[in-house]
């Protein structure tokens, strides 16, 4: 059980306090965890173009390499204005593959979300595991600009996935230009988790 506190954001005065209780789940151990497959969807659009936003992307990614199983796999999608993958299914036991396709990511363009979801699933059903975890896990400030940018309207084409057990969970960097409500209504769409990191 974990417990923390602070003045709250949401009065003028320090009168208010709010407080938040965090109890631990059932934490699978390593040896018990299903084998994954993984695709990682990751905004480089420019609004993403910071440290604590792609950089941060990109260090929490290298920090997960290192728990990578040989059995799991990883890819890696972009969108900024377009979508591309730019890390087919790869193999957890390819870790310098997967460390230098991380590397690469740069900022570029304006902010398709849509395109990048999209193309995370269907990534997601090339290297499906029957009896595995099978997820996408979007990672973004949240801000979707081009194409269809509320998360109804998004996770409206990707409904079929749902069905074939492929699960979205997103993951929110950055603050100032945020939006929590489209990261936290996708993971709770796509029968995720969503984490503000």
């Amino acid at each position: 059980i974990s417990v923390d506190g602070a003045p709250s954001p949401f009065t003028l005065t320090e009168r208010y306090q709010m407080i938040r209780v965090g109890i631990q789940g059932y934490e699978v151990p390593a040896n018990e965890r299903k084998d994954a497959n993984l695709v990682f969807v990751i905004d480089v659009s420019g609004s993403m173009d910071l440290d604590n936003r792609l950089g941060l992307v990109k260090r929490s990614l290298e920090l997960l390499v290192e728990q990578l199983r040989e059995t799991d796999t990883v890819a890696i999608v972009v969108y900024g204005t377009d979508a591309r993958l730019v890390l087919d299914p790869t193999r957890g036991s390819e870790k310098g593959k997967i460390l230098r396709a991380i590397n690469r990511l740069q900022p570029e363009g304006v902010t398709n979300a849509e395109a990048g979801i999209r193309l995370g699933y269907k990534t997601a059903m090339r290297a499906y595991l029957q009896d595995g975890i099978n997820r996408v896990i979007l990672c973004s400030d949240g801000v979707a600009n081009m194409g269809q940018t509320e998360w109804d309207a998004i996770l409206g084409e990707v409904r079929g996935y749902l069905e074939e057990g492929v699960t979205l969970s997103s993951f929110g960097f950055g603050m100032d230009n945020y939006n929590d409500t489209l990261m936290e209504q996708l993971a709770d769409n796509g029968d995720g988790v969503y984490a503000y990191i």
